[in-house]
């Protein structure tokens, strides 16, 4: 599934008051600094980790992706 957030968010920000966008900006920005952050300090579990999971979707969330991927991420 391939999902356009940008689309999603052009569309429903007209229907939201002014005030509730721009907070709903500035809380979206911080949540996915903050991931960004997390995630180039956070090393990559093992696999059946049952951290793997939340690891792959603090990177989805923090656009970390092939390009930018951690040094510890590559598999042996």
């Amino acid at each position: 599934m391939n999902f356009d957030w940008q689309t999603f968010f052009a569309t429903v920000l007209p229907f939201l008051p002014a005030q509730i966008s721009a907070d709903v900006t500035v809380i979206g920005t911080f949540l996915i600094s903050l991931a960004a952050v997390v995630a180039r300090f956070w090393r990559r579990p093992a696999d059946g980790s049952r951290w793997l999971p939340l690891y792959l979707l603090v990177n989805s969330v923090g656009m970390n992706g092939k390009h930018a991927t951690n040094a510890d991420d590559a598999k042996p």
